[in-house]
């Protein structure tokens, strides 16, 4: 037995709401791509959105396509609303439409990117502590010889200055 769309849409699906410049909103669907929507206020795009997802599950399975499940855990709905610099969301949309994905798509893959970056980081820091530790503990605890100072010479700066004799 096949779900209705309205049974797919009670699921925990992303759902993403962004302002633009003109005081509209755009709205997608994290886990159905291409699904959006646009609205003069953020409940319009919602409610569109909601429109456009009936239509796009219908099309998937009209298409005999699978409905993707949603991302999120159930400790998570998986909204998230977004809130960019007009420059900011600017840049993210001419970077999406170069990649040839969504707007959402592409802040979904770079949030994810940082993400993996900060652990990558993390674990790099890690592995460094532990080798430091490991070092300092394998250490003699014997002082170490005075290491041998270079001579001292000193020189006077006046008998070389220019007009001087």
């Amino acid at each position: 037995m096949t779900k209705t769309p309205e049974e797919y849409l009670k699921e925990p699906y992303g759902r993403i709401l962004i302002p633009d410049e003109h005081g509209h909103y755009s709205a997608e669907i994290l886990e159905f791509p291409g699904c959006f929507a646009e609205g003069a206020t953020a409940d319009e795009a919602i409610q569109a959105l909601e429109r456009a997802a009936k239509v796009w599950i219908l099309a998937a399975l009209d298409q005999g396509q699978e409905i993707p499940p949603p991302f999120m855990n159930q400790s998570f709905g998986g909204k998230v609303a977004l809130r960019l610099p007009r420059s900011l969301h600017r840049m993210a949309a001419r970077f999406a439409e170069r990649d040839g994905t969504s707007l959402n798509q592409f802040l979904v893959t770079a949030i994810a990117a940082r993400i993996g970056a900060e652990e990558f980081h993390n674990l790099l820091v890690e592995k460094v502590m532990k080798k430091v530790v490991n070092s300092l503990g394998t250490r003699s605890s014997k002082p170490s010889a005075p290491s041998p100072k270079a001579p001292i010479r000193r020189i006077n700066l006046e008998d070389d200055a220019p007009g001087r004799a």
